[in-house]
């Protein structure tokens, strides 16, 4: 038996449609900085926010304005409390009309078709990441028994503890366990020491920080289709 185990935000739904919206409308006359290049700082800045939320270090009404505010400071652009207000509001706004795209949505059903058990285990607050899940309605593939917030399950990516509550929920073997998600320190790293298998979902080319641990690379829905389909045989 297959296992799917997915992460959620920029693997099954384009994470920085929104960001890239907002700073077309506000920032974009003011810096030549790549859009993608400052989202994906703006997530490495994200993911060390929510830890240092987790620890009681921030509060967090103060996350997000941290994590804005310090992704543009590095393009030289200073952001006030009130800039980076306005910034949120508008990339929630934007966040609010997210879409899987026929490709995922194509992915999705063929799992289910192929009797392939898929979940979704993803970091942050259970509120918002919930939104996004009924925003993409993903309940026609994934029931609220299969859907595992951090925020919910006590643990972060890439806690392997994060990795084991889904497989104890399920007794899932990790020999036939799989984890497919685009961030390589969260995702691969965390789901390897947890003893499944990884699908490093790369598809905005990141540089891998040390040896690849992943079992197998892809940069696109079409190429992890392939992957999965080789594995049911």
């Amino acid at each position: 038996m297959l296992n799917l185990i997915f992460d959620l935000d920029d693997t099954l739904y384009n994470l920085m449609g929104p960001f890239e919206l907002a700073h077309k409308e506000l920032y974009a006359d003011k810096t030549d900085a790549d859009c993608t290049e400052l989202f994906m700082q703006s997530r490495v800045y994200s993911d060390e926010i929510m830890e240092a939320e987790k620890e009681g270090l921030i509060p967090h009404e103060d996350c997000f304005y941290e994590r804005v505010k310090r992704t543009y400071h590095d393009v030289g652009i200073e952001m006030s409390r009130e800039d980076a207000d306005i910034f949120e509001q508008l990339y929630r706004s934007f966040q609010k009309k997210i879409t899987l795209g026929n490709r995922v949505e194509g992915f999705l059903d063929y799992c289910k078709s192929n009797d392939i058990f898929i979940a979704i285990l993803t970091n942050g607050r259970p509120e918002p990441q919930y939104a996004k899940v009924v925003a993409l309605g993903l309940h026609k593939w994934f029931d609220d028994e299969h859907i595992f917030i951090s925020g919910g399950i006590g643990y972060q990516k890439p806690d392997p503890q994060a990795f084991k509550y889904v497989e104890n929920a399920f007794a899932l073997n990790p020999e036939e366990t799989w984890y497919v998600g685009d961030t390589y320190e969260a995702d691969v790293v965390g789901a390897n020491t947890a003893g499944w298998h990884t699908i490093w979902f790369n598809h905005r080319n990141r540089e891998c920080p040390e040896k690849n641990r992943a079992d197998i690379t892809v940069k696109s829905i079409e190429e992890l289709k392939e992957v999965i389909r080789g594995q049911i045989g």
